[in-house]
């Protein structure tokens, strides 16, 4: 049976092997939106060259293989952004350098093995679009309240709050902590429906 892509147990909130991206990326609206827009082009770039090129890899070390091939989508979309806005390169490569390892530890691969490309391409793109928006909600919840400003691709950084009103945000055991509840709420609302459908 397939896992639902957002409440089975594949699901980014389900196993929270993306817990550092979250943390890190989820900083600044802009960064979380350089994030999504980085998991989209890697979970693609990588599952696209595993797909036409899957024959030809090696049985064993294939993580190996997938972590260069990731690393190389990553190294690629830096390069892009670095000549866009050379200082949001910058800034981004160190959450960009996480998708990688997001990518591997999801073992969306394996699971992917038999789609045709049209199949792979659609859960790549959904599986990283869910764990975009999660990055993308926790910053707005995060900048906003914590920074009291927001900042966009492009823009200078619109602030609205002379005090940040919420310091504690701005930290990763803020981060931690809305983590927290959102995760509690996830598994409430997951358990509910699990239950429904056992019904």
């Amino acid at each position: 049976m397939e896992s639902h892509l957002f409440w089975g147990k594949n699901s980014p909130l389900g196993s929270l092997t993306g817990a550092a991206l979250l943390i890190v990326a989820s900083g600044r609206i802009v960064f979380a939106i350089i994030c999504s827009l980085a998991l989209v082009w890697v979970y693609g770039f990588t599952l696209t060259a595993a797909k036409l090129g899957g024959e030809y890899f090696p049985r064993w070390g294939r993580n190996a293989v997938f972590l260069f091939i990731s690393s190389l989508a990553a190294g690629i979309f830096l390069i892009l952004l670095w000549i866009l806005n050379p200082v949001m390169a910058m800034e981004s490569s160190f959450f960009v350098f996480l998708v990688p390892v997001v990518f591997i530890a999801s073992g969306i691969y394996n699971r992917t093995l038999e789609y045709d490309m049209g199949e792979v391409i659609s859960q790549a793109m959904a599986e990283a679009l869910i764990l975009g928006v999660l990055v993308l909600g926790l910053s707005l919840v995060r900048e906003p309240l914590g920074f009291g400003s927001i900042s966009f691709p492009g823009f200078d950084i619109i602030r609205f709050a002379k005090n940040e009103p919420l310091r504690f945000l701005q930290a990763s055991s803020g981060a931690l902590i809305i983590l927290g509840y959102v995760i509690a709420v996830y598994r409430h609302f997951r358990n509910e429906i699990t239950r429904s459908e056992d019904d």
